[in-house]
């Protein structure tokens, strides 16, 4: 990281991956599930649903799916959030 000053206060830029700035080991993989979690919180908004409506959906307990959402997905496999991810939105077969 770099820093710059703006009216003589320090700002330190980030790297683009919070995760590694604040010294995360497994950023790369931190920074993934932060990315496919928005995903399905953008597929929830876009479809309207509610938190408990979208964890039935993807059979789920819907204080789970918060958690999810506030960003609780350490223990999380990448794996296991697609999974989610596809069933609230399934792959366009052409």
């Amino acid at each position: 990281m770099s820093t710059i000053f703006i009216n003589g206060v320090p700002i330190e830029l980030g790297s683009g991956n919070v995760y590694a700035d604040l010294g995360y080991p497994d950023a790369e993989d931190m920074l993934v599930k932060a990315g496919l979690v928005h995903q399905i919180q953008q597929i929830i908004d876009s479809k309207g649903l509610t938190q408990q409506q979208a964890a039935k959906q993807i059979n789920v307990e819907e204080a789970w799916l918060s958690d999810l959402l506030d960003g609780k997905f350490r223990n999380i496999d990448t794996s296991t959030i697609m999974k989610y991810l596809e069933q609230l939105a399934p792959p366009r077969r052409e």
